[in-house]
């Protein structure tokens, strides 16, 4: 009897471990743990952690190299494709800026930018460029502008007196061509040069001894020169810019046996502090060095400046 008691409990005592193994989950295959693994929301999270850092350093707010904040004029650069750009200036020299400014360009994209001078329709002249930066490399940029500019002497209001009664004999036309490049060789250093054409041409007739503001202020004449630069980046926010106007000739044209300028009278020096004031906001101001600045505003060394605003 006892020996029969004590093999049933054995028996039970097997039954309810196999009951205990049947019940208990089986482990999960390792290829099964991975793939649950790899579902789970958690690791997804340090990839786009990882992607911020990227994404905060493609666009820098001070930097006045990057794209959207580098300046245009006297570049190879162009207005990057879907941004405005605003210049608000004046007692500029050269013909895209000369008298004041209130300029207005659009990036198209693929390198082109259009421009106009809004605030030469107001004194009575007609201003209008296109640039395209067609080579953009890290170190290396080249791209060509043409601009046109038209002058009407009865609208130029701005010129009183004898000069009034002298130009509003006149039409001028101008059409400047100018193909520059631009190296960035250092964060704090890039350099420019750039050659040009003006083709220009005065119409109607002057007295003997006399001139125009026109051919004084160098706006009509057919002219190629060359135009060195350099830009300092001394911080994030603020650029030291040089630039000489090298001419190799310059000629009026009119009847006049003398056509031909000296260089001495129309080589031009400027130097150029460019700051950004805020986001989209950049300040320029100028010291211009020359026989223009003597001819238009009556001093041979004369300042200029000028507001910027890159909007997209």
């Amino acid at each position: 009897m006892r020996r029969g008691a004590h093999a049933a409990h054995v028996v039970l005592a097997l039954g309810a471990c196999a009951a205990a193994a049947a019940a208990e989950p089986a482990p999960a295959a390792p290829a099964e743990a991975e793939s649950a693994v790899a579902g789970a929301p958690l690791a997804a999270e340090p990839a786009a952690v990882a992607a911020e850092p990227a994404a905060v350093a493609a666009a820098p707010l001070g930097d006045l190299q990057s794209p959207e904040q580098r300046s245009t004029r006297y570049s190879a650069y162009t207005v990057p494709g879907g941004m405005w750009a605003f210049d608000i200036g004046a007692f500029g020299i050269s013909g895209g800026d000369a008298f004041a400014k209130l300029g207005a360009a659009y990036g198209l994209g693929a390198g082109f930018e259009v421009e106009a001078n809004l605030a030469h329709v107001g004194v009575g002249l007609l201003n209008l460029s296109a640039g395209w930066q067609f080579i953009d490399t890290r170190h290396f940029d080249l791209g060509i502008r043409a601009g046109f500019w038209y002058g009407h002497g009865e609208w130029l209001w701005i010129a009183q007196g004898a000069a009034k009664s002298i130009v509003s004999k006149l039409d001028v036309v101008s059409v400047p061509v100018a193909l520059t490049a631009s190296a960035s060789l250092a964060s704090w250093l890039q350099l420019d040069l750039g050659v040009q054409y003006t083709y220009g041409d005065i119409f109607g007739a002057t007295s003997a001894g006399e001139s125009s503001l026109f051919e004084d202020a160098q706006l009509g004449i057919r002219q190629l020169f060359f135009q060195p630069g350099a830009r300092f980046f001394v911080s994030d926010n603020t650029a030291i810019e040089l630039f000489a106007k090298l001419p190799v000739f310059s000629e009026v044209p009119t009847d006049r046996t003398e056509t031909t300028l000296p260089f001495s009278a129309t080589w031009a020096f400027e130097a150029g502090l460019r700051s950004r004031l805020a986001p989209g906001w950049f300040g320029n101001l100028r010291l211009h060095y020359g026989e223009v600045p003597e001819v238009v505003y009556g001093a041979h060394l004369y300042p200029s400046f000028d507001v910027e605003l890159h909007v997209k």
